[in-house]
């Protein structure tokens, strides 16, 4: 039974993880977390597949799990590479707003030493 259940939830992980990337990716993340821990709760239940279904079951989760994972990773970089664009993107803000923040400030004066 659990198995059963287990194969469905990752049936429904497989099938969010492998949708259109263009969605809503919050509403995606939390979507994914929510069945992971769903699933998290379940794998602790399931037991070895007995009969010839049990396997075949077994043998669809393990298969579509590859997918999740690869999917998953590709994610995580997404959202890594979004994180470093938006970060470089407030420091060019940044510098376009205030350019001569980082300037030194020597340089070009001289002293008049005739007074």
């Amino acid at each position: 039974m659990s198995l059963e259940i287990c194969h469905r939830i990752t049936k429904q992980l497989y099938e969010v993880v492998t949708a259109e990337k263009d969605a809503d990716r919050d509403e995606t993340i939390e979507k994914i977390t929510s069945l992971l821990n769903e699933r998290e709760v379940v794998l602790a239940q399931v037991q070895t597949p007995e009969s010839d279904e049990e396997q075949e079951l077994a043998q669809d989760i393990i298969k579509w799990n590859k997918v999740i994972q690869s999917e998953l990773a590709i994610i995580k970089l997404d959202i890594q590479k979004k994180i470093k664009q938006t970060g470089e993107k407030k420091k060019t803000a940044g510098k376009y707003n205030n350019p001569y923040a980082n300037a030194e400030a020597n340089d070009g004066i001289y002293y008049d030493k005739r007074n």
